[in-house]
């Protein structure tokens, strides 16, 4: 028996209104548990090896992002985040979602991502109120998670229940129309406080400061809501019961187009795209995670989580706007004009994930063992169907003419086609303390992925050495692997079904980590070296796909993070990379796309009083190329941020605050990244206001 506590009349009044848009179900979800509290921006302790471990025997370059620099930089996006990080630049955006590079590599949207420590599609704009901190795992992940690139993966680490009572209610207003209205509250649901809930409800809104050829605004509109319910089974052990759902309506912006000198077509405000140009989301994820203790040194942790998404995308420009490489290009520098296209898509993704791990401590030989012997289970399905028609008219980049969608455009047009690929990992790491000085970790993981053309089998190793010089620092050298499955030839080459081997990639790494200030800084930096083989390209003069590219990535990274003093905490970072293609017909000795040499970022917050702080940013990028054959040039730019926080003690029990941010404070002009022939502009100063009470 437990009693009600008064709590919940709270939290139950609060889900009857989100019963109305979340479906009924349940996902099932899994954890990847990061332990420890926060000293300004440096975690005590972070799992992401799935093990207990310090930042210090840690041996990799991981940066953590948690909900207080979120909310300190009125973050409202995963780029948001992830600009905080000099070894990633941003990708293309021109199907409202974002893509990312992580030391030079594009982390793919179905291979590069983990939700709680488990394969995560993340082919939509990532909410991130659902999130309390965002952890970039730098180098192959491939033992624990399977399929990755070589550079790394991003995990996003959900919130959970607490025990406490809370209601918080914030209200976001900014240029361009942004609005967005956020309630998370949630406590314990019986006095024993082994019930407890969370619910968080968001609605977004905003516009980008281009505008269409009419005039109109391109817009965006989104809807989160999730349901999180825990229960203690015992004092052994904890079940979580996660579902929730994103509602995500976007324009398409392909950006600005370039020709093959590296000359950009029209001007910063052209937007290509026709006003119903767009595209519509629906994400759900349904979850199930259990956490038992079997013993004194042993614990059981698994879970199964359903993904299903549905998109609509609606283009008037598909590819390229102007390609040198096609039989006719589309747009025509002589007249100014390009022949407008028509395309609807339709796309469903259903996603399955299951994990299982066992986690113990052994001591055996006088040495300290932490095992973990685990597997996991991705099955991956798509289908869809999509019309298209060619040129629906012709337009001029010099008038503010539009064409209007073709009344009789339906995907229902087209015929449905599917895909399915399973993946089964079984892995086992040990991290062994020999002594005080001297730890080491080192595991192997066997992956199938079958698909009804190909089954790869993969083994992949992994091995990393630890000396504490002192008990405040460490030094480390890391050797891993990834691998990424190929599909067969496509049936447009002559050598059509063909079948590929994976690429793979190695790693290389050489790092050092001392903490300063006792413990409250953490200072690190780290010598890497990728090399990434059996790289699939095609040989025009053949119309074939060959496979044996090579390409390398090296270079360092430094980063601090911490408080310096009890008023100041900082967080920076800087990158110098050197990515270049070593085999390839084409790009051999080239540098790869998107990559800068250098990039350095720093966000720092400063306490003036109790009710007051200052926050500074400023991110340096340096020169890049927006294509592989280096003639067209992105110029380095210099991005500053400003923030102000005010608290107020609105009653007892009643907190408030209000935060200004203003971002790109000099309103800088700067192109961010992109798909081969065009470039996206970043945004202009924005300001943002932001009202919360906190109960």
């Amino acid at each position: 028996m437990f009693t009600i506590k008064t709590s919940v009349v709270l939290v139950a009044a609060a889900l009857a209104p989100f019963s109305a848009y979340a479906h009924q179900g349940q996902e099932f979800e899994d954890k990847m548990t990061v332990f420890g509290t926060q000293h300004g921006y440096q975690a005590d302790n972070v799992s992401a090896m799935k093990m207990e471990m310090s930042p210090l025997d840690t041996p990799g370059a991981i940066s953590v992002y948690d909900e207080t620099l979120i909310e300190e930089q009125g973050a409202t996006s995963l780029g948001d985040v992830l600009k905080n990080d000099a070894s990633i630049s941003a990708g293309n955006t021109r199907r409202n979602r974002e893509r990312f590079y992580m030391r030079g590599f594009e982390l793919e949207p179905d291979q590069s991502y983990l939700r709680d420590g488990q394969f995560h599609l993340a082919n939509y704009a990532l909410p991130l109120e659902l999130y309390e901190r965002v952890e970039v795992l730098k180098g192959p992940s491939s033992l624990l998670y399977g399929k990755s690139t070589p550079a790394g993966m991003i995990n996003l680490v959900t919130k959970q229940a607490q025990s406490d009572f809370h209601l918080n209610f914030s209200q976001e207003l900014g240029a361009y129309n942004h609005t967005k209205t956020t309630l998370d509250v949630g406590g314990a649901l019986n006095s024993d406080e082994t019930l407890r809930a969370r619910l968080i409800g968001s609605t977004a809104k905003k516009e980008s400061y281009r505008r269409h050829k009419d005039g109109s605004a391109l817009e965006s509109e989104r809807m989160v809501g999730a349901l999180i319910f825990e229960a203690d089974l015992g004092d052994r052990g904890t079940v979580r019961l996660n579902y929730d759902r994103t509602k995500d309506d976007g324009h398409i912006d392909m950006g600005s187009a370039f020709f093959e000198n590296g000359d950009i077509i029209g001007s910063k405000s052209l937007v290509w795209d026709m006003p119903w140009a767009k595209r519509h989301s629906t994400v759900e994820n349904y979850g199930v995670n259990l956490d038992f203790e079997l013993s004194q040194d042993w614990m059981l942790n698994t879970g199964y989580n359903r993904q299903n998404v549905d998109r609509r995308t609606i283009e008037s420009n598909w590819g390229k706007i102007y390609n040198e490489g096609s039989a006719k290009a589309n747009y025509d520098p002589i007249s100014q004009t390009w022949d407008v296209m028509a395309r609807d898509t339709f796309d469903t993704y259903r996603v399955d994930t299951a994990y299982l791990d066992f986690k113990g401590h052994v001591d055996l030989s006088g040495m300290a063992h932490q095992l973990l012997i685990g597997a996991s289970y991705v099955d991956y399905k798509k289908t869809d169907q999509q019309h298209k028609k060619g040129s629906i008219g012709k337009l001029s980049k010099n008038d503010n003419v539009i064409i209007n969608k073709p009344s009789d455009l339906d995907y229902r047009k087209g015929s449905k086609k599917s895909f399915e690929r399973e993946s089964l990992g079984v892995y086992v790491q040990d991290f062994v303390e020999i002594n005080e000085q001297w730890h080491a970790l080192v595991g192997v993981r066997f992956d199938q992925e079958k698909t009804k053309d190909e089954t790869h089998n993969n083994v992949l190793p992994k091995f990393a050495v630890i000396y504490h010089p002192s008990d405040d620092s460490s030094v480390y050298a890391t050797y891993s692997q990834s691998f990424e499955p190929k599909d067969p030839v496509a049936a447009k080459y002559k050598n059509a079904g063909e079948k590929l081997d994976a690429e793979r990639g190695e790693l290389y790494e050489l790092g050092a980590k001392k903490t300063l200030f006792e413990g409250l800084m953490l200072v690190s930096g780290a010598l890497f070296n990728i090399e990434k083989n059996n790289l699939v390209y095609d040989d025009r003069s053949t119309n074939t796909m060959h496979q044996d590219g090579k390409v390398r990535h090296r270079g360092i990274e430094l980063a601090t993070d911490g408080q310096v003093t009890d008023s100041l905490s900082l967080s920076s970072s800087l990158m110098w990379l050197d990515a270049r293609y070593l085999d390839h017909p084409r790009f051999e000795g080239k540098r790869a796309k998107d990559a800068p040499k250098f990039a350095m970022g720093a966000w720092a917050n400063y306490q003036i009083d109790e009710k007051n702080n200052f926050h500074l940013g400023a991110r340096y990028e340096g020169q890049k190329y927006g294509d592989p054959y280096e003639k067209f040039s992105k110029p380095a730019y210099t991005l500053v941020d400003l923030g102000y926080t005010h608290r107020i003690a609105l009653s007892d029990d009643l907190d408030g605050l209000v935060r200004v941010n203003v971002n790109n404070l000099f309103n800088e002009e700067y192109l961010r990244g992109g798909c081969n022939h065009n470039a996206m502009y970043g945004d202009e100063r924005t300001v943002k206001a932001t009202f919360q009470i906190n109960l």
